[in-house]
């Protein structure tokens, strides 16, 4: 499968941190959750790690670029998709569980929120609906 992608393609971070104030508990529980994601499954190019951002802690994924004129073979980029749904459905159950608002970004660019274990629009429709259209219309 990764035989054809590209040895140079370009690669994006989806980065998600927590959008409020944490303590040691919280900062805790989120390690705790990207390190669970980490051994959880194979991941195609690396497992997701803890990260800070500015006060905050959070995690990153690095995923390859399909952004045009980039293109990946589908089953490279369907398993990107399961990679982000994953990590997505670890943060909302975070989200839910300590009441947190979560930002999520994509090479800087915001994708989307979870707050109190909710997916803003912006995440659901704009990035993963989107993303699962996509694949749908690829051969």
């Amino acid at each position: 499968m990764l035989n054809n992608v590209i040895q140079n393609q370009p690669r994006q971070k989806l980065l998600f941190y927590v959008d409020q104030d944490v303590n040691e508990d919280i900062t805790k529980k989120i390690c705790d959750m990207v390190d669970h994601l980490a051994v959880s499954r194979s991941w195609l190019l690396a497992p997701p790690r803890v990260v800070t951002v500015d006060t905050s802690v959070g995690g990153e994924l690095e995923i390859y670029s399909a952004l045009p004129p980039m293109v990946l073979e589908k089953d490279v980029d369907r398993k990107h998709l399961d990679e982000v749904e994953d990590v997505v459905e670890a943060v909302r159950k975070l989200s839910e569980s300590e009441q947190l608002v979560f930002e999520f970004e994509l090479d800087g660019t915001y994708v989307g929120t979870i707050e109190d274990g909710e997916i803003d629009r912006t995440l659901r429709v704009g990035l993963l609906d989107e993303w699962r259209s996509h694949l749908n219309t690829l051969i």
